[in-house]
């Protein structure tokens, strides 16, 4: 029964590949194949976390010690079940969309592919069948910024796979630097750290090499000084890619920082080190800085590209806060982002679609005419903001209570303050935009009712709804995620 894990990845990747050898060309059965892969995908992860909990299942072994193993614990019962499930949502959402746009067949197949790759990384059981599934993720999903083959497209799919390339190097490096040296008696995640307690002079090597590895992977979650992909990549890409590449792709950077701090270094390692500090430093600065460019920025989805970099740093700064507290913060952030996010960059479509407009000044007066697609907008905008009854208050609820009770006591403070700050930036570059488009007068270049058809406003409603309903009754999250920080071994 512990095939089903495997099964999990491989099916909507094998059905991927098949589409593309297909002769099928009508749109119609494209986009069902779509539907009913990506929902068989999302019930057999469901099934997959039931009935094989706390197994694994090894796909090959190789040379060194090395193996593609893959397990399912805690942390990939999360993040599994938010891939598969954001994954399903949207694929309703781009049967209509991608009348606008071209190569849909191609489009499609790689959409089911990195489904089951990323999925992959959320199962992996060891560094190297993460790294593995990573770069296949990162390789598969560069067809998304590459789509639309123009010019722009082209420079910031180059983009998109040189900082891929670069910071799965570095995390590679660290995870081969673990693997040669005698401190690792294992070559598998274990939960709370597989490095040996007694490292006794070895922690400066360990601090480095653990240094690099987060460092690459934070890359892939847009942390400053390596965020500079976000702005120039979502543009470029289709609406729904964008939210996906946002709201989950870039999600997997945080499970390595996790898997990295958690089950391979040990949090107590780290705790009061400058790798920590450094850490807390950065993530606080690309918070500050993220929200600052997207309060400035007039291109519509590089506002929320900043907004991506802004908003998943609060994850970061979680994590290395090093306490239960604040790692559930970052987990609940991680969540109510991936939510959020994909609103805002739907919603987007939804304008891009009946309007063709791309800037935030050309949206004055739009939402008399798009009322519903503005509505969802404005929910997932105070989410990102921390207002009460949302989701977003309530990670970021949990990560100011973390920020008050650490190690680096002044910057940590600042942290809380940063977090303050950003929030209110947040619904300056947000809720302006819902301001100008419902109360300014009537767009006169729009009709008086554009709206988007159900196709695709109830993929945005049904992640708008949980936003709400989960801010309102988050009991249920917080006791799953309480779970899995419980096996982080802080």
């Amino acid at each position: 029964m512990n095939y089903l894990i495997l099964f999990a990845i491989a099916l909507p990747v094998l059905s991927g590949i098949s589409l593309i050898f297909s002769p099928i060309k009508d749109r119609k059965q494209i986009y069902n194949i779509s539907t009913i892969f990506t929902a068989l995908t999302l019930a057999l992860v469901v099934i997959s976390n039931i009935v094989n909990f706390g197994e694994s299942c090894l796909l090959l072994n190789m040379p060194m010690g090395l193996s593609l193993n893959f397990k399912v614990d805690w942390l990939a019962t999360l993040f599994s079940t938010l891939f598969a499930f954001v994954w399903f949502v949207v694929s309703i959402y781009n049967r209509e969309y991608f009348k606008i746009e071209q190569n849909e067949k191609r489009y499609v197949s790689f959409y089911l592919i990195v489904l089951g790759c990323v999925i992959s990384t959320a199962y992996a059981a060891n560094p190297f069948t993460f790294y593995t599934c990573f770069e296949a993720m990162s390789i598969t999903s560069y067809t998304f910024v590459l789509h639309t083959q123009t010019k722009e497209s082209i420079l910031a799919a180059k983009k998109y796979i040189y900082y891929s390339i670069f910071g799965a190097l570095c995390g590679l490096i660290g995870i081969m630097a673990f693997y040669a040296s005698d401190l690792v008696p294992t070559k598998e995640f274990v939960a709370g750290g597989a490095i040996s307690a007694n490292i006794g002079n070895s922690v400066p090597a360990v601090l480095i090499i653990a240094f690099i590895s987060i460092l690459g992977f934070s890359c892939k979650a847009g942390m400053f000084p390596m965020h500079a992909w976000l702005p120039a990549v979502y543009p470029e890409a289709p609406s729904p890619a964008s939210g996906l590449l946002s709201g989950i792709i870039a999600k997997t950077g945080i499970i390595a920082i996790l898997r990295i701090v958690f089950f391979v270094v040990g949090a107590q390692i780290l705790q009061g080190t400058w790798v920590q500090l450094v850490f807390l430093i950065l993530s606080i600065i690309t918070i500050f800085m993220g929200s600052m460019m997207a309060y400035k920025e007039n291109i519509f989805k590089r506002r929320l590209a900043y907004s991506s970099a802004s908003q998943i740093s609060y994850a970061i700064f979680g994590i290395m806060m090093l306490n239960p507290v604040g790692v559930i913060g970052a987990l609940l952030q991680v969540v109510f982002h991936a939510l959020a996010k994909n609103v805002l960059f739907l919603c987007s479509g939804n304008i891009i679609y009946k309007t063709n407009k791309t800037k935030v000044s050309e949206l004055t007066g739009l939402g008399k005419a798009m009322p519903a697609t503005f509505a969802f907008f404005t929910i997932a905008g105070i989410s990102l903001a921390g207002v009460p009854f949302t989701g977003g208050f309530v990670s970021k609820y949990y990560l100011a209570q973390s920020a008050l009770n650490g190690i680096f006591a002044e910057v940590e403070f600042i942290g809380f303050i940063i977090i303050m700050v950003s929030a209110l930036l947040t619904g300056g570059y947000i809720l302006s935009i819902t301001a100008k488009s419902l109360f300014a007068q009537k767009n006169q270049e729009v009709e008086e009712k554009c709206e988007v058809n159900s196709t695709m406003i109830v993929p945005v409603a049904i992640f708008a709804i949980l936003i709400i309903a989960i801010g309102i009754y988050p009991e249920l999250l917080i006791n799953v995620v309480t779970n899995v920080v419980s096996t982080f071994g802080i």
